[in-house]
């Protein structure tokens, strides 16, 4: 927290930044609605490891970019070919970024937000036990394949 409250302040100096407009408790809101999807989809990577002890930590950083790319951090969804655009649709990510942005640079209140706060809770209502269950699958056939007993 301290090192991003230090990205933060050095960044609004350095690119004169104006959040004169930001309405900080929308930006909240979203920012807290948006754990619940991003921690389901956390343990969906965390299984990537036990289904290929070799090679599950490079799926999981193809993963993270994958999202990052679709997901509206490196381009608007709208210049992505439309396989990704669905895929940017079922990222909590898009939602999540998108909601911040609109409170920090427009000014979207709590109650402007709540469409979008409401998908990210519809998604982690979703997302936590369906990767729950993931996980107790991915363990169980990782013992069962003796997976978890290797060491580097």
């Amino acid at each position: 927290m301290a090192r991003t409250l230090v990205v933060f302040i050095v960044a609004a100096f350095m690119f004169d930044l104006d959040f004169s407009h930001a309405n900080v408790a929308g930006a909240l809101g979203v920012l807290v609605a948006s754990t619940l999807p991003l921690i389901g989809l956390s343990i969906l990577t965390a299984v990537l490891p036990l289904l290929s002890p070799q090679k599950g930590e490079q799926m999981s950083i193809a993963l993270q970019g994958f999202l990052l790319l679709v997901s509206g951090v490196y381009y608007p969804l709208t210049v992505l070919p439309v396989p990704m655009q669905l895929a940017g649709a079922a990222s909590p990510l898009t939602y999540a970024l998108a909601g911040i942005r609109s409170s920090l640079l427009e000014g979207a209140g709590l109650r402007e937000e709540l469409p979008t706060i409401a998908i990210l809770l519809g998604m982690g209502a979703l997302m936590i036990p369906a990767s729950v269950f993931v996980f107790g699958w991915a363990e169980r056939r990782a013992k069962r394949l003796g997976l978890l007993k290797r060491s580097g």
